[in-house]
């Protein structure tokens, strides 16, 4: 009997969730779940956007990408989900939670940063220079589990033979804006995005990670069954020639399909 009512309970809090999220975007909110490398620049985005018709300001949820995706995939009330991995758009689509087709919208690249004032290389990193940086300290990395920061960093550190070497050594961020923060107050070396660390004057950018070294960082975004009208309208916005110069500004780089 109390597992029939804790599953009921369940199903009409999804369906509760997925009635609101419906009602607040014909009311002209959309609600939208990012990675959080997404949190300075989608604001930004969204406050063009809204000078272009009636819509209100979205609501963000900023998190981890597989967190975003699987908080979606519970049911979780958005209407339009971006990742810094395409793979947790595809998850949600395979799971046919998705409307129309995900598209590719910018990408970023992985660069080691260190405690400073704001200085950039952009000298490409070696498996030697990496473990001159380091010395005998702390590494900081987000969770490769939950955050594709880190799966990007764990993938380039086995490449170059040194993930064995430190994984002993490892701090983790549960995701890339926290790890960016251990470079900032904890002092600590970190593989972050270029994106997050030239927004940063605590840390100097000492190497980037070449962009044959990793597979491409794409951010990927989709609409869920939810989506309609203000979201489709964003959505477009997303890959509009008025967004490119938002994107670029903040350090993002035009994806241009191979």
């Amino acid at each position: 009997m109390c597992r029939r009512l804790s599953t009921l309970l369940v199903f009409l809090s999804l369906v509760l969730t997925s009635n609101l999220a419906q009602a607040t975007e014909r009311e002209g909110t959309v609600t939208i779940f990012a990675a959080a490398s997404l949190t300075d620049v989608l604001p930004v985005l969204a406050e063009e956007w809204i000078k272009s018709g009636p819509a209100h300001a979205p609501r963000f949820s900023f998190g981890p990408s597989a967190t975003m995706a699987r908080q979606v995939a519970a049911g979780a009330p958005a209407h339009i989900v971006l990742s810094a991995n395409p793979d947790w758009v595809k998850y949600l689509a395979d799971k046919d939670l998705l409307t129309g087709s995900p598209v590719t919208v910018v990408q970023n690249r992985l660069v080691l940063v260190v405690p400073g004032a704001g200085h950039t290389s952009t000298t490409a990193l070696t498996a030697e220079r990496i473990s001159e940086l380091i010395g005998d300290k702390k590494l900081a990395i987000a969770d490769p589990s939950v955050a594709p920061a880190g799966a990007y960093a764990k993938s380039y550190l086995e490449a170059i033979g040194l993930w064995d070497t430190l994984s002993g050594r490892i701090a983790m961020g549960s995701n890339v804006r926290q790890t960016l923060t251990l470079a900032e107050r904890g002092g600590l070396p970190a593989f972050v995005y270029a994106t997050d660390a030239k927004r940063s004057t605590k840390v100097n950018i000492v190497g980037v990670v070449p962009s044959d070294a990793t597979p491409p960082i794409l951010y990927a975004a989709g609409r869920t069954k939810l989506a309609s009208g203000a979201a489709d309208s964003f959505f477009a916005f997303l890959s509009s020639p008025a967004a490119a110069p938002i994107w670029a500004a903040y350090g993002f780089e035009p994806y241009v399909s191979k």
